[in-house]
């Protein structure tokens, strides 16, 4: 019985230890985390053609399902971002002015790129 408490607590220190020497530390958590994930899924959504008509019927398009997927994916995390801290606000609602005008009304346009653009850019501000 005492040499199987000891394999066990030797098993757990190994693991522990593992845990911690494989863990990153470095990634950020709650609100600055999920700002973070917003970004870099709004970076995965590619850069994007202005153009006429909607953009899901387009087969020139380069808006395909899963950039949509991404953005809101971006916008659903900006916005916890900012329920959980106010200095994500900001862009939380660009990016969500960009989601409504492209996933929801289906338009690439300067507009809604431009939209991308300053998400973007706060992003890089982060």
């Amino acid at each position: 019985m005492t040499s199987w408490a000891i394999g066990v607590v030797i098993g757990a220190a190994v693991v522990g230890l593992l845990w911690l020497v494989t863990a990153d530390f470095s990634k950020p958590d709650g609100a600055e985390g999920d700002a973070a994930a917003a970004c870099a899924a709004l970076e995965r959504v590619g850069e994007l053609k202005p153009m006429t008509g909607r953009a899901d019927r387009l087969p020139e398009s380069n808006y395909t399902p899963s950039a949509a997927d991404r953005l809101s994916a971006a916008r659903a995390l900006a916005q916890a971002a900012a329920r959980d801290d106010s200095r994500y606000a900001t862009l939380s609602s660009t990016i969500s002015r960009a989601d409504e005008l492209i996933n929801r009304r289906l338009r690439l346009t300067d507009d809604s790129i431009g939209e991308l653009d300053r998400a973007r850019n706060q992003c890089d501000d982060l």
